[in-house]
């Protein structure tokens, strides 16, 4: 199955966190959100060049476009 960003993914739909790629300081941080492989995220508002909202672990969060290319989902 192919890995894409968070960032293309639809609204409604659920993915799982296969990996966070970029630079270490960001990976670390978005893990100690919760971001982290095996982990259900759904997307529930996304606008193209803004940013997403999306629930993990039962808390909806927003993060920018740059973050969201950087976590990998199937």
């Amino acid at each position: 199955m192919m890995h894409k960003p968070l960032s293309c993914m639809r609204e409604g739909r659920i993915a799982y966190i296969q990996d966070i790629v970029g630079c270490p300081k960001r990976k670390r941080h978005l893990e100690e959100m919760g971001f982290t492989p095996g982990s259900p995220v759904e997307v529930c508002k996304c606008c193209c060049k803004g940013p997403l909202v999306v629930t993990i672990r039962g808390s909806k969060m927003m993060l920018g476009q740059e973050m969201a290319q950087d976590i990998m989902v199937r």
